[in-house]
């Protein structure tokens, strides 16, 4: 799903679809404004297309390096809270009940409310506020024990564990907020209208085989936008870096369950 909601098929269609527009608009344009040019017209642009590409190509380049280590760095901490969830859920095997019991119930609501994040909720991490009420309730269980389990050794290390998958969460909505500011979006696109624009000036034997090359280049630039998009937007644009993980810690809960 596209952060707007649409399937990413369609929004793959879509930027296909304006590339290939922009590209042939911009062949239109240049075949009326250039009617007549001479031999040395092609090298002439050439040494304009080669700086525009070279520059460009380094910001696309390093915004991509950039927004890769923003989406490996969440996916690495959705792994590790989702692994943080399966440990505390081992211990409560340990704890009394009705402890255990309500444990249990809060863990499964906040795997559950990871599980089916919604990837439009920008505002924070995707998934409704059961999520929050659910690690808030778990220190009020811990807490309102009575001194001696409430010191216990088990309760002290669920506890610690607690902290870690509070400190996870946190560090997930951070690292899941778009970091690309609209300056260097406008950089990138406009340096890629641009480039096409360039092409577009070129004077090639064939006109329909003009606007293969423009419309392919046109494409390909789309696609990397795209592709820079989408790791900028890990909670919008691949539901499936929250939704995995914690079905898996689901079914851990459940084979726990069924063991004991």
């Amino acid at each position: 799903m596209g952060a707007s909601g649409l399937p990413l098929w369609l929004v793959l269609v879509g930027v296909v679809t304006v590339a290939i527009a922009i590209a042939v608009g911009c062949i239109s344009v240049a075949n009326r404004t250039l009617r007549h040019v001479g031999k040395e017209h092609n090298p002439a642009m050439s040494p304009f297309i080669a700086v525009v590409a070279l520059v460009y190509g380094a910001l696309v380049g390093f915004t991509v390096v950039v927004s890769w280590q923003q989406f490996s760095s969440a996916e690495a901490i959705v792994a590790n809270e989702a692994s943080a969830l399966t440990t505390m859920y081992r211990q409560t095997v340990a704890m009394q009940e009705p402890e255990r019991t309500q444990i249990q119930r809060l863990l499964r609501t906040y795997a559950t409310a990871l599980e089916n994040a919604d990837p439009n909720k920008q505002a924070s991490d995707g998934s409704s506020d059961n999520a929050r009420t659910a690690i808030t309730k778990m220190y009020r269980v811990i807490g309102n024990q009575p001194p001696n389990v409430a010191s216990s050794h088990i309760n002290a290390e669920f506890l610690s564990q607690l902290t870690v998958l509070a400190s996870d969460r946190t560090q997930r909505i951070i690292d899941t907020k778009p970091r690309i500011p609209p300056l260097l979006w406008g950089g990138l696109v406009f340096g890629a209208v641009v480039l096409v624009a360039l092409t577009g000036f070129l004077r090639l034997g064939s006109t329909f085989g003009h606007a293969m090359v423009s419309g392919a280049i046109a494409v390909l630039l789309g696609l990397l936008l795209c592709i820079i998009f989408s790791l900028d937007h890990p909670m919008s644009t691949e539901q499936k870096l929250t939704s995995a993980p914690f079905q898996h810690a689901l079914e851990v809960f459940d084979a726990v369950d069924r063991a004991t």
